[in-house]
């Protein structure tokens, strides 16, 4: 099973194999914040298991930017 960051019920990234790698990106894209401890996700974010993406991506295609999907709406 693959994790991805959702707003609400809409997925915003790609997918990655483990919910850490999941949250150690979002925090690369500056969507986690240290509270009490602990990293957790701003707003109505989430880190949620999915199917995987139908075709795998590497970091050279790390090409979402949740910042810009919720400003979109997309």
């Amino acid at each position: 099973m693959a994790f991805a960051v959702f707003t609400g019920n809409e997925k915003i990234s790609r997918t990655f194999p483990t919910k850490e790698e999941t949250l150690k990106k979002a925090d690369e894209a500056g969507l986690v914040e240290m509270i009490g401890g602990e990293l957790l996700l701003q707003d109505d974010l989430s880190v949620r298991p999915c199917p995987a993406d139908p075709e795998p991506k590497n970091e050279e295609d790390l090409d979402w930017s949740p910042k810009q999907a919720l400003e979109s709406g997309t």
